[in-house]
């Protein structure tokens, strides 16, 4: 994933329990250290370094015909930081365990594909004496897949699928906590903080905002592994205070199926 300057590597484990339920575990994590706007890269992957874990179950499936179907998926997840996120203006943020929950539902055939999706991702605090607070930050996306008729092959044929694909964030303003006076407790910032409001909350300027991102993916699925990969460009890219925008996103995959190989 490449992100404002910013390569990251996500590995992610999933497995299906039953049908319609599955677990994931990704952890995807910095290979240069720069910063970077938070809030979740895709839906099935947050966008900072932390590990999460998440459940998957689709409560409705409806077959429409050969190869095609009517499903609903819910997702809930939890993560944890493994890396801290630099700053411009101090030391990284002492960030908290965070939830996520999201719902996604579209429409699968073999010539189309159609999806609709949502999600929020809060982040708690660990004791009510830290007021350090993570922006939280709510994603929705809309997709549009097509496979050319020349392409409709059945396996172990590969199949290629194209995509264009939406996506829209809000990210909330992050908080950093204020050392009591007459202390040097709280973090060594190396900044000057902002100054706190009337309930002696430090809301940094610099964090959070709105954008809309939009551009051209793919996936390609030959026997058990799949390519996939795309790259996103602003429609409205709206980051709060002096941080940088963003010119581009770019993802790319790799997928192996390691069970269920001889059906």
């Amino acid at each position: 994933m490449w992100r404002a300057g910013v390569t990251m590597l996500g590995p992610q484990f999933s497995y299906g329990i039953k049908e319609d339920l599955q677990i994931s575990i990704s952890a995807p994590f910095h290979v240069d250290h720069g910063e970077h706007p938070t809030g979740r890269f895709t839906a099935m992957m947050p966008g900072d370094p932390q590990v999460e874990g998440l459940l998957a179950w689709r409560f409705y499936h409806v077959s429409t015909g050969i190869g095609s179907r009517n499903e609903a998926t819910f997702y809930f997840g939890a993560s944890a930081l493994t890396q801290h996120v630099p700053r411009a203006d101090g030391l990284p943020l002492g960030r908290q365990p965070g939830l996520y929950g999201a719902l996604a539902a579209g429409h699968v055939s073999r010539r189309y594909d159609v999806w609709v999706g949502a999600g929020y991702q809060h982040y708690a605090r660990w004791t009510s004496s830290v007021d350090d607070h993570q922006s939280d930050s709510l994603l929705s996306s809309f997709v549009v897949g097509w496979r050319p008729p020349f392409l409709n092959k059945d396996y172990p044929k590969p199949d290629l699928r194209f995509f264009w694909e939406t996506t829209a964030e809000k990210v909330g303003l992050a908080q950093r906590d204020v050392a009591p006076p007459g202390s040097s407790g709280g973090h060594d910032h190396g900044a000057p903080p902002p100054p706190p409001d009337a309930s002696g909350i430090v809301v940094l300027p610099n964090s959070g905002g709105t954008g809309v991102f939009s551009g051209p993916t793919f996936l390609c699925t030959y026997r058990s592994v799949a390519f996939q990969g795309g790259m996103l460009f602003p429609l409205l890219d709206q980051p709060n205070g002096t941080q940088k925008h963003e010119r581009f996103r770019a993802a790319a995959s790799v997928t192996f199926y390691f069970l269920g190989r001889h059906k």
